[in-house]
């Protein structure tokens, strides 16, 4: 409730939003260990360690900038001594190859493959990429970091799994797998006996209340929670009557669907999917364009929906349909 009170605090009257938005992203770190930390001590027969091992788990080196967010027993096997093997070494340069590259597209090679040809979506589709492929630069490096700390080597990102994804439900999955599991564990499964519908809007409020409650977040996540339910539950409905394989999660190979996933039809309606996946990613992430000179400060209401009523709202409109469309199902 404290950490709850601090952010709000923070994003709504502190008196440098310059260097609170640069701050922000270590106080949301810091929130999750925390609640974590109280679930996991307060729900379980485990003590409360004591405050040196607290705090060092709080601000441990490896995480406490760029993250991934991880458990305390990870932090606890971290202090185990490194073992200095092939798969460790292959990991740091993958990751340190891959941030590097994603670095290189963010900044150059977005705006000079994908130059403005003055249709807006395509416009729309870059600046998205863009903002992704920064992403993607520091999940990599903090996959780095905190590998090279010692905390057990886990993927927090995967950029072909969003860029070329099945559903929007995969995208979630996959943008920062470590705060999916904190928020799959510690929000959506207490929530869960209120219904799934009430789950899923919990479970991305309360992300938006991670990220600082600023609007441009709070609008993208709160939206993302009604397309992702909207998929999963239209997807669950039409692999019923169709019985195949064309759910928001992929199917186990001996799932009991009479069409697998290698039919020609199923991946055809994969791949649909898949593409309204890619149009909804393009018009969520048309606002975090680096050219507004609000960047620094955080986008605000007004330029969100100037960004989106540029694009006619068209996203929020196709999601309506398909709710509609999976009521006439």
């Amino acid at each position: 409730m404290i950490n709850s009170i601090c952010i709000l605090y923070s994003e709504l009257f502190f008196a440098d939003k310059k260097m609170w938005h640069r701050i922000r992203g270590c106080q949301m770190l810091l929130s999750m260990k925390i609640i974590s930390l109280g679930f996991d001590t307060g729900y379980t027969d485990k003590q409360m360690p004591s405050i040196l091992p607290c705090f060092g788990y709080l601000f441990h080196v490896g995480t406490v900038i760029f993250g991934p967010w991880i458990s305390y027993s990870s932090y606890v096997a971290s202090k185990h001594d490194i073992k200095i093997t092939r798969s460790w070494l292959s990991t740091i340069f993958r990751c340190l190859l891959l941030s590097f590259i994603f670095l290189t597209v963010s900044t150059c090679w977005t705006s000079f493959l994908l130059y403005s040809t003055g249709w807006k979506w395509i416009d729309a589709y870059r600046d998205a990429l863009s903002f992704r492929s920064s992403h993607y630069f520091v999940s990599y490096i903090s996959e780095v970091i905190s590998t090279l700390s010692g905390v057990r080597s886990s993927t927090v990102s995967s950029a072909f799994e969003i860029e070329i994804p099945r559903s929007l439900v995969e995208v979630v999955v996959w943008w920062n797998v470590p705060m999916h599991f904190w928020l799959k564990t510690y929000v959506f499964k207490t929530a869960k006996p209120l219904g799934d519908f009430a789950a899923i809007l919990l479970t991305y409020a309360a992300s938006s209340l991670l990220h600082g409650l600023n609007f441009q977040l709070a609008a993208v996540l709160l939206s993302l929670g009604f397309y992702t339910y909207i998929e999963h539950v239209l997807r669950k409905k039409l692999s019923a009557v169709f019985n195949a394989c064309i759910l928001a999660r992929q199917c186990k190979p001996d799932c009991e669907h009479q069409f697998k996933s290698n039919d020609l039809y199923v991946r055809i309606a994969n791949i649909g999917f898949g593409l309204l996946a890619i149009f909804h990613l393009a018009y969520l992430g048309v606002m975090f364009d680096s050219s507004s000179s609000i960047e620094e400060e955080g986008y605000n209401m007004q330029h969100t929906l100037q960004k989106w009523a540029e694009l006619d709202f068209s996203s929020h409109w196709v999601a309506l349909f398909c709710y509609i469309f999976y009521y006439l199902v």
